[in-house]
């Protein structure tokens, strides 16, 4: 059996929701690719010694509160990429910055690797950004659904998540991307909305499904165990979508802790008041607790999302899960290897995760 799996998972367009297991994808935020823009800002809010533990492993600890982050390198792809198919997964969803921009680095050093170990990917749309670009940049985005990387569902359709709605557009904008897919000789696109009232906006905008990007207590310095975070967004989201029949794509969160932000608030996060720590960075300890997610716990969590999808195929059609995420390091959510003080890469969420993800390959 094992080499028709591997035909099927390298043929473009046959990722289907069947067989042995969802499909399951992260969440990329990619501030740290760069040496200037939200980078500098991203790596203050990390720069204290209590936060060091949350760096992406390739990040540079320069003194007591000075980090380099910036991981715009093909082995650090090549790298990532392996990590993400020892974890079990299948594909990466873009934050879509579009081309250009300082956030893209990274989706770029994806596309350009030879070698994607059967990651596909997807790209996010933010509403804001929809506002902005408008239905002329649909060419640019289907251009992205004739990659035989990127994923489609349900009998070859592209997949793509929309986080949060536009304020400038109605239905008619995504009606306008599906005739352009269309023309294009592609199948419709599966739409996913994330975010705030995404279960009562779906039909306003056309969407096929709901899901999620981050859920939390907000920007605080009180925030739940990951425990009570798993069992609250079970209760606001998996069984809210089941018990109200709302076709959803299962939303997994990997953590939510804005300490750093809340912190030392980066420039986008205006409505923050900062609070700072007092601390002597001599006397700071790395801050981990409750809040931050075990690797146990994460591999107990998607076992549970791995049930729930299966359990519900009527709502979940696509079967495809959403991890939030990748690498939110600052925010809460990561699933990439972070830094170890001796500046080893710390893999025990990737190896947590393989297990339930990739049973057969880990025997």
């Amino acid at each position: 059996m094992k080499p028709v799996l591997v035909l099927l998972l390298a043929l473009p367009g046959l990722l289907p929701a069947q067989g042995d297991r969802p499909l399951t994808g992260a969440i990329r935020w990619d501030a740290w690719y760069s040496d200037e823009g939200p980078v500098k800002e991203v790596e203050r809010s990390l720069g204290q010694p209590k936060y060091h533990f949350r760096l992406p492993w390739f990040a540079k600890v320069e003194g007591p509160d000075k980090v380099r982050i910036n991981g715009d390198t093909e082995e650090i792809m090549r790298r990532e990429i392996a990590y993400a198919a020892e974890a079990g997964l299948d594909y990466w969803a873009f934050l879509d910055y579009g081309p250009g921009d300082n956030m893209t680095r990274a989706f770029d050093r994806y596309l350009a690797a030879q070698d994607k170990r059967s990651i596909r990917y997807c790209l996010i749309e933010e509403g804001a950004r929809l506002d902005g670009r408008g239905p002329k940049d649909w060419a640019r985005v289907i251009g992205h659904f004739q990659s035989p990387d990127y994923l489609k569902v349900l009998d070859d359709r592209p997949l793509l998540y929309i986080f949060s709605r536009p304020k400038n557009y109605g239905k008619e904008l995504f009606e306008e991307l599906t005739r352009q897919t269309l023309a294009a000789g592609l199948k419709q696109p599966y739409l996913v909305l994330l975010g705030w009232n995404a279960a009562e906006d779906r039909e306003t905008f056309g969407c096929d499904a709901v899901s999620e990007y981050g859920t939390g207590k907000g920007y605080t310095s009180d925030h739940w165990s990951y425990e009570e975070l798993t069992k609250e967004m079970k209760r606001k989201f998996w069984e809210t979508w089941k018990r109200e029949r709302v076709p959803f794509v299962t939303y997994f969160t990997a953590g939510w802790d804005t300490r750093p932000r809340h912190e030392r608030p980066p420039s986008w996060c205006k409505w923050i008041t900062a609070a700072p720590d007092p601390t002597p960075l001599e006397q700071q300890k790395p801050l981990i607790d409750n809040v931050t997610a075990k690797p146990e716990q994460l591999a107990r969590h998607m076992q549970e999302a791995l049930d729930f999808t299966r359990a519900n195929r009527d709502l979940n059609p696509a079967q495809l899960i959403l991890i939030y995420g990748w690498n939110e390091n600052d925010e809460g959510g990561w699933l990439i290897p972070t830094l170890n003080l001796d500046g080893s890469a710390n893999e025990d969420r990737i190896k947590a995760l393989g297990p339930v993800l990739r049973p057969a390959a880990t025997r």
